[in-house]
């Protein structure tokens, strides 16, 4: 597969390449498409390029070390990458369509389904909780017009 992982953490030099190819890539965007400013005044461009450039150099931070390292590659597990994938998918779909209490229910079901650690009193509790804070944050705090139910499902 990939010869040059073998006995190396792969696990580390794989999450740090993806780090460092998202964060260049969003620090390219941000700066192309977004003025930059200066330091004294800076544009809505500054926060996310250097951000991105934080991003890569913190993924640089984590490969560089697990390339020193030895480990394997583990193996992909695909029920726990599809159930919160789902979940996901699910979420943005219904969101509109029934509320942000209701999709918060339905995404927390959905991506328990990963790991069968929760059992249903401790799925219903996390999404009551993830519903409620998001309630708080979002409509409350922030003033985002969000619905926490819609009527009629």
């Amino acid at each position: 597969m990939m010869n040059w992982l073998h006995g190396k953490d792969g696990r580390d030099l794989i999450a740090g390449g993806l780090l460092i190819v998202i964060g260049i890539f969003c620090a390219i965007y941000a700066s192309q498409h977004y003025p930059l400013g200066d330091v004294s005044r800076m544009g809505p461009g500054m926060f996310p390029t250097v951000l991105g450039y934080v991003l890569a150099g913190l993924g640089v931070l984590i490969a560089l070390p697990a390339w020193f390292r030895s480990g394997s590659l583990p193996k992909p597990e695909y029920k726990p990458l599809f159930f919160v994938l789902l979940g996901t998918l699910v979420f943005a779909l219904t969101v509109e369509r029934i509320g942000v209490v209701p999709a918060i229910f339905l995404l927390t079901g959905l991506a328990v389904l990963a790991d069968n650690k929760l059992g249903i009193i401790g799925t219903l509790v996390l999404a009551a909780a993830l519903s409620a804070a998001s309630v708080l944050i979002f409509l409350y705090g922030l003033g985002i017009p969000i619905y926490p139910f819609v009527w009629p499902f």
